[in-house]
């Protein structure tokens, strides 16, 4: 027989449990992981804390040995921004966390001695400023801190990339079309995102119905090609439609966008609701078609534009444009580059070089987004609010959920009160968070 090889890792309360089978049967697993169609961590492997790094497994390993099992206090962060010009971030994620360490605290933890506080999802952010603070033994919780990280990175620099495009689009539409190029199995992660960063729609099914909204969405190249000309997938799209779908031609695929323009109106007729620019010179094209639309009366016909746009071209266009689908640039936006830090160890500060050392607090000066981190429970008034709130209280949530539009209003709420430096698209200078021991 093969010489036995430990395979599979699995957390079963705050233990690890290293069940050791052959190598035939390792062959088995192996063969069995791959006979799934498509390649994706699945729920339970999540909770199972197998979607994790190997050195954290050997870390446990070596605490159980040696017997530790210490109480810590564990601060989420960034050092900086992954887009040179952003002036500040928006927090994303946090109910996937929640709804992670909830569950570690009911069937995971030996203990109900989890805490958890963080900034509210949509909340602006800055660099070195926590924006999530976990209290609790580092065995019951720490192996979840790839999952953790990843929540929040990936969904908080889609969001920061939306709300940029959200400001510069001022009351223009704004829609995400970027799923495609993503994984799907992350298309409600990116949709979610889109739309509580301020989007006013997303276009995967999948992904607006997790939110409970209706995607949108026009007319694709293949439509016009499977017909063979414009004017017959301009008729059917019209003829065959629900009258509540908008009529949005996309007027690029045979001829010049100002001819198939031309055709959709003679097609849809009053029931033309917009038309959609998918590539070319979208500046010059747009203010072309729109002189073409109302010098024929038809001023309220909408001006869409898609095909690799970002927060730039969207300023540059939205003289011309009255609506944006965004795609590739904000489903595939830089994450931000969170770090989950060790910075109390059984009630002792301690923290790795770098690291402010101790639980720390931050408070905004109302209205001018201007933070304060200060030691945790030293109280800051005049002017000053919290903006980490405990939502994990001894292994229970004590928050009530927020829906999506619940974060989207806080996100266009704050865009208001954004000063001009930070609405800009380009870095400015100045540092709005300062420590205060």
């Amino acid at each position: 027989m093969a010489k036995n090889t430990a395979i599979n890792v699995r957390i079963k309360y705050k233990y690890i449990i290293l069940i050791t089978v052959s190598k035939s049967i390792y062959c088995i697993f192996l063969e069995w992981k791959t006979m799934r169609r498509f390649n994706y961590c699945d729920e339970n492997e999540i909770l199972d804390g197998r979607a994790t790094d190997a050195y954290f497994l050997r870390t446990f390993e070596v605490l159980k040995a040696k017997r530790i099992d210490k109480r810590v206090v564990m601060e989420a962060m960034i050092k900086g921004f992954p887009d040179k010009d952003y002036n500040f971030g928006v927090f994303s994620g946090i109910q996937e966390v929640i709804n992670l360490l909830s569950y570690v605290a009911e069937n995971v933890a030996e203990s109900n001695s989890l805490n958890v506080w963080a900034m509210q999802d949509g909340e602006i952010f800055f660099p070195n400023e926590p924006v999530l603070r976990i209290e609790g033994r580092y065995t019951d919780f720490g192996i979840y801190e790839t999952a953790i990280l990843g929540f929040i990175s990936y969904a908080s620099g889609i969001a920061t990339k939306a709300v940029r495009s959200r400001i510069v689009a001022n009351d223009k539409l704004v829609f995400s079309f970027g799923t495609r190029r993503l994984h799907p199995s992350v298309a409600p992660v990116i949709e979610r995102a889109c739309y509580a960063g301020g989007f006013d729609a997303v276009s995967s099914i999948v992904g607006a119905e997790y939110m409970g909204k209706n995607a949108v969405g026009t007319m694709p190249h293949a439509l016009m090609l499977l017909f063979g000309n414009s004017a017959d997938a301009f008729h059917a799209f019209n003829e065959v439609l629900p009258k509540e779908v908008p009529r949005i031609a996309l007027v690029d695929t045979y001829g010049s966008p100002k001819e198939e323009t031309l055709l959709a109106l003679e097609c849809m007729g009053p029931n033309l609701y917009g038309v959609r620019v998918d590539s070319g010179n979208l500046l010059k094209v747009g203010k072309e078609l729109r002189w073409e639309l109302d010098i024929r009366g038809r001023e309220d016909v909408k001006l869409f534009a898609s095909g690799g746009l970002d927060e730039y071209e969207v300023k540059r266009l939205a003289e011309v444009y009255d609506g944006f689908g965004i795609g590739t640039k904000v489903a595939n936006a830089p994450v931000m580059d969170f770090a989950l830090k060790i910075v109390e160890v059984d009630g002792i500060p301690r923290a790795k070089v770098g690291n402010y050392s101790g639980a720390k607090d931050v408070y905004r000066l109302k209205n001018e987004f201007r933070d304060l981190v200060v030691p945790k429970g030293k109280e800051i008034t005049n002017g000053y609010k919290p903006l980490l709130h405990q939502v994990i209280r001894d292994g229970k949530v004590i928050k009530a959920f927020e829906s999506v539009d619940d974060a989207r209003e806080r996100v266009l709420s704050q865009i208001k009160r954004l000063p001009d430096d930070l609405k800009s698209l380009y870095k400015k200078d100045g540092d709005r968070v300062k420590f205060f021991s």
